[in-house]
């Protein structure tokens, strides 16, 4: 199973509360608390918090983000890590904590004793690059599940181009046990989009784009309505509009809404490909070799018109009898 996680900004347990409240109506699988959002934190604030989300009666993460991954507050190691057992003794599901974080100090003993202690919860191992692809997603992925078998690694890295999508899709492929790996920026949005169909254990959608807590991150009402969360499965194929920009595209709208009213098991998709002819193809190539993401077709459009049509003239054995 996949979850749609949305998290929970706020600054203070009265606004977090509103915020759970609009994530459960919004179609919420999982609430996270980004307790590092707080004005003011200690252990006491973190179980109040766990105490406005648990009558959702949904799943829980933790999460107290390092500054230098994409935190909000420049919380000590120490304090950090005594939110995380606070959370873990409070009945929380799950607790987030960076992986370079974990490796710091008695950070690991602290929080895989205290998980010892309280059977319920899981742990998270998350990476999080926002300057681009990791160096070696792969061997930071076993890097992980050397360390704590029992955790669930997270890997999320902004996609500098749409191509650099398809590193984290292969890792979802091959990966053994539950992943989170998706991409962040414009250009990651469909690896988001798609976590569902691909097996990702969970993504991320925001309350509100004033409440988002990443780059690239939509909305979760978005997630369910636009790009059709409840409906998509394993097994849903993928179209799209390749083009740059796509962002204001109409047709993700009009096809998905189609689907939905002739019952087909299908999405539409905004392609934003970047770059000229090269990157054009470099993306359809991607496609090509990865039969298994279940594209079946695309709608193309400014700049890459020609682009598709030289591509299509190269593969004429393939492509000519269609047109006769």
């Amino acid at each position: 199973m996949t979850y749609l996680a949305v998290p929970i900004s706020a600054g203070d347990i009265t606004a977090a509360g509103a915020q759970i409240e609009s994530a459960r109506a919004a179609g919420a699988e999982i609430i996270e608390l980004r307790t590092d959002y707080l004005n003011e934190l200690n252990a006491d604030l973190v179980k109040s918090l766990l105490e406005h989300a648990k009558p959702t009666k949904l799943p829980i993460i933790v999460t107290c983000r390092d500054k230098t991954q994409g935190g909000a507050g420049d919380w000590p190691l120490e304090l950090r890590t005594e939110v995380l057992s606070a959370a873990v003794r409070a009945g929380a599901d799950f607790i987030d904590c960076e992986y370079d974080t974990f490796l710091k100090g008695d950070t690991q003993a602290k929080l895989t004793g205290t998980i010892a202690e309280n059977k319920k919860t899981r742990l998270i191992l998350s990476a999080h690059n926002f300057a681009g692809p990791f160096d070696d997603l792969g061997a930071l992925y076993e890097d992980i599940k050397i360390s704590c078998p029992e955790a669930i690694p997270k890997l999320v890295y902004t996609a500098r181009h749409i191509n650099d999508c398809f590193e984290g899709f292969d890792l979802l492929h091959n990966a053994v046990g539950e992943v989170i790996v998706f991409c962040m920026g414009e250009a990651g949005l469909i690896s988001r989009i798609l976590a569902k169909k691909l097996g990702g254990f969970v993504t991320f959608a925001c309350v509100d784009n004033e409440n988002a807590t990443a780059p690239g991150q939509i909305t979760a009402e978005q997630m369910k309505k636009l790009y059709r969360w409840d409906r998509v499965n394993a097994e849903t194929e993928l179209f799209g509009v390749i083009g740059s920009p796509v962002a204001h595209s109409l047709s993700p709208a009009i096809f998905n809404a189609c689907f939905d009213e002739r019952g087909v098991n299908g999405l539409y998709l905004p392609l934003l490909v970047e770059g000229e002819k090269s990157e054009f193809n470099e993306f359809l190539e991607n496609i090509m070799a990865r039969n298994r993401l279940g594209f079946g077709g695309f709608s193309v459009t400014i700049p890459h018109k020609a682009h598709a049509l030289d591509y299509a003239n190269a593969a004429g054995e393939f492509v000519e009898p269609l047109a006769e």
